[in-house]
């Protein structure tokens, strides 16, 4: 990809939100809870108080559906996972 993709996944109706983790290069980038299957990814975003921009290399990213409250933190088993790979960001 050259600009920030969306990421989908199949709709879990008894999921309340979802967990989504991006890595790259194995060190994680990214947590988000979306309430809904998808997540469209950013140029920049923050992240355990870092900022992150979208670089050339391959990104890993997982789903697991959550249970409940977010707070309460329950997941259900892991969806599925993919990869992209970032060629030239053009944002």
């Amino acid at each position: 990809v050259a600009k920030p993709p969306l990421l989908r996944w199949a709709r879990v109706p008894s999921a309340a939100y979802f967990n989504i983790q991006l890595y790259r290069g194995g060190k994680k980038v990214l947590s988000a809870w979306p309430t809904v299957a998808r997540l469209q990814l950013q140029a920049g975003w923050t992240y355990d108080k870092r900022a992150y921009t979208l670089k050339p290399g391959t990104y890993t990213w997982y789903v697991w559906p959550g249970v409940g409250a977010r707070s309460a933190a329950v997941y259900g088993k892991l969806l599925g996972k993919s990869q992209f790979v970032v060629t030239t960001p053009r944002v």
